[in-house]
């Protein structure tokens, strides 16, 4: 079986004004198609730097990294945009939707850019909108829609290309504990039917919800356990 995610020696040193600095440390990571991981770590220790490598925003110093089999260590800008597009689902703590556009049209835009024809387009947007619980919510916009149902329009867009891996960058940190907790219920059902989920957190219970947890301090993975 092929894993999703395949990082060795995973290294990323930022030039400072002319300071070094270690954001992260050799990074060896390794996560199976259809699993639920949490990365946990305070401010400043590293995780959004890891998110970013493995979301195939960035390229590491160092190290080597395969997404779902495939050598992305040093794929150019726009390498890395087309993998993005296939591969990988995002789900941010701010929802990042367009405020005049309907849900179904929030979730529709990945497709957009996939170059997917408008009839299959929307029978995807509905069938990821269904897959959330917002079937009766499609044609709301995010303004009357509450910021439970607004971040579970975030994980259908994010759903919606079918990707490999689906990561979770604080995706409860705008939310109250209740909403949150459905939204965690969420993934866990997602997980259920197969998603691979990775859910970057600084908030332990949170993490408590992934069978698997990772902490990273200082640039480095500190704990990996079950």
């Amino acid at each position: 079986m092929t894993a999703v995610i395949d990082a060795k020696g995973l290294a990323k040193t930022y030039d400072l004004g002319g300071e070094k600095v270690e954001a992260l440390k050799a990074a060896d990571l390794l996560v199976q198609p259809g699993e639920y991981a949490a990365i946990m770590g305070p401010s400043g220790s590293g995780k959004s730097t890891l998110m970013n490598l493995l979301g195939c925003l960035d390229t590491p110093t160092a190290g080597t990294y395969r997404l779902d089999g495939q050598d992305v260590s040093g794929l150019s800008d726009d390498g890395l945009a087309e993998i993005r597009s296939r591969k990988v689902g995002f789900v941010f703590q701010t929802f990042n939707l367009l405020p005049r556009f309907t849900a179904l049209a929030n979730v529709e835009l990945p497709l957009v850019y996939a170059g997917v024809a408008p009839k299959d387009r929307r029978s995807r947007a509905e069938e990821a909108l269904a897959r959330v619980g917002l079937g009766d919510r499609m044609g709301h916009r995010p303004s009357e829609l509450s910021g439970g149902q607004r971040q579970r329009v975030a994980v259908a867009r994010a759903l919606v290309n079918r990707p490999t891996l689906l990561l979770a960058d604080e995706p409860t940190g705008n939310l109250d504990s209740k909403v949150g907790d459905e939204i965690l219920t969420l993934f866990e059902s997602l997980n259920a039917q197969g998603v691979t989920l990775l859910v970057i957190t600084h908030d332990a219970k949170v993490a408590a919800r992934a069978p698997r947890k990772l902490e990273i301090l200082d640039g480095r993975i500190v704990s990996d356990r079950a």
